[in-house]
């Protein structure tokens, strides 16, 4: 009975200093507070496929794709611009670009050939 009551006075123990600093914690903040420098447009990698399939932006701005799938790596490779491939984004990962001249910029993913999307950038 005593080694009973030892391992229950632990376990109670372990769940108030968890809960203790789960309290303390600060809350996870806001995505758009998480997004780094200059506002983007977000292109969200999701069920192999890029959504939206095609973005139109002004000249001058950041885009980031998101990887928001669950257990693949994707990546965003500008191949016909000759543009090197991204690194493999795995899942929460994301890679920016910023467009700085007006046109259609046709990317896919390097390992999945099937998944394409389309940038086009206005003049301001």
């Amino acid at each position: 009975m005593p080694r009973f009551r030892f391992v229950a006075v632990v376990l109670a123990a372990m769940t108030l200093v968890s809960a203790a600093g789960a309290a303390d914690a600060p809350a996870d903040p806001p995505e758009a507070a998480t997004e780094v420098g200059a506002e983007a447009a977000i292109v969200s990698i999701e069920k192999y496929s890029f959504v939206p399939a095609e973005l139109t932006v002004p000249v001058g701005t950041k885009v980031r794709w998101r990887n928001d799938e669950k257990r693949t790596s994707h990546s965003v490779w500008f191949q016909q611009d000759g543009i090197d491939e991204s690194p493999r984004l795995m899942p929460g990962e994301s890679f920016e670009r910023t467009f700085t001249a007006p046109g259609r910029y046709e990317y896919r993913c390097g390992p999945h050939e099937e998944m394409h999307g389309t940038v086009i950038v206005v003049p301001r």
